[in-house]
């Protein structure tokens, strides 16, 4: 029976990980959640009302909020939103939670000193109108893609240049994304052992900016070749779906409810 060579006998301490790379997979993990979300097709929860609606419906909801003086505007406000949110998926409604959460505990900390001097009660109504937004926030982004964020701002007839702007910054932030996210790859396989240098971030950022100021040449003159131009006329049908006209009553009830107590 043959013996093992000496050096697979021999102990060796793994190498440990250092704190800088603590912080780089940190930062790939938020990443790949972010590329995870803008590569996304489907929406977590798949509502019956059209994308036009929904746009709609956050809007309006976002001004009611923001413009409400009131306790009573602010709940009934709120529990019209978490019935909406009890229709979403479990995990979704934990991530919304964690998020809910922190925004309150960041919040209180930064009214802290109004608390103390004045009371409560403003603090309380700002950090009321503070959780409300978030719930509004998460229920449009748990019920809209990006994708259907550009077909909804089509349908309504925004301004071509408006909507071929904010689409063609969503597509290229996937793409600055997923730069970034090879760049410190590409950096935590090279440094396994080491100490990653805070100075590397810098000429992380640099080589960023390099990469991506090539590929947007690159795509300007692809664009340019196929013919892609602002006279170029792309309509999106409008449509109308009978839960459309439930979600349009109700926000005629919040808009009415919340003037009345003014």
């Amino acid at each position: 029976m043959r013996k093992l060579p000496d050096w697979l006998l021999q102990e060796q301490a793994t190498l440990e990980a250092s704190k800088s790379h603590h912080y780089l997979q940190m930062n790939l993990h938020t990443l790949r959640h972010f590329l995870g979300k803008m590569k996304q097709t489907t929406p977590a929860f798949k509502a019956k009302t059209s994308s036009w609606m929904r746009l709609v419906y956050f809007l309006t909801l976002a001004i009611l909020i923001t413009t409400a003086h009131h306790t009573i505007q602010l709940w009934i406000l709120g529990i019209l939103l978490l019935l909406h949110i009890a229709m979403l998926p479990g995990e979704t409604l934990l991530h919304l939670f964690k998020v809910l959460v922190k925004v309150l505990l960041f919040s209180t900390i930064v009214i802290l000193p109004s608390i103390l001097f004045q009371g409560f009660q403003n603090g309380g109504l700002f950090l009321l109108r503070a959780g409300i937004i978030v719930l509004n926030i998460s229920l449009f982004l748990a019920t809209t893609t990006s994708i259907q964020l550009v077909e909804a701002l089509r349908q309504l007839h925004v301004p071509k240049t408006f909507v071929q702007t904010i689409d063609i910054t969503l597509k290229y932030s996937y793409i600055l994304g997923k730069h970034l996210h090879q760049q410190i790859e590409c950096v935590q396989l090279r440094t396994v052992g080491q100490k990653v240098s805070l100075h590397l971030f810098g000429s992380l950022l640099g080589l960023l900016y390099l990469s991506t100021k090539n590929h947007t040449k690159e795509v300007y003159e692809a664009m340019l070749l196929r013919g892609y131009g602002m006279d170029r006329k792309q309509k999106e049908p409008f449509c109308w779906k009978k839960e459309d006209g439930l979600l349009l009553l109700e926000l005629v009830f919040l808009i009415a409810v919340t003037t009345l107590l003014r």
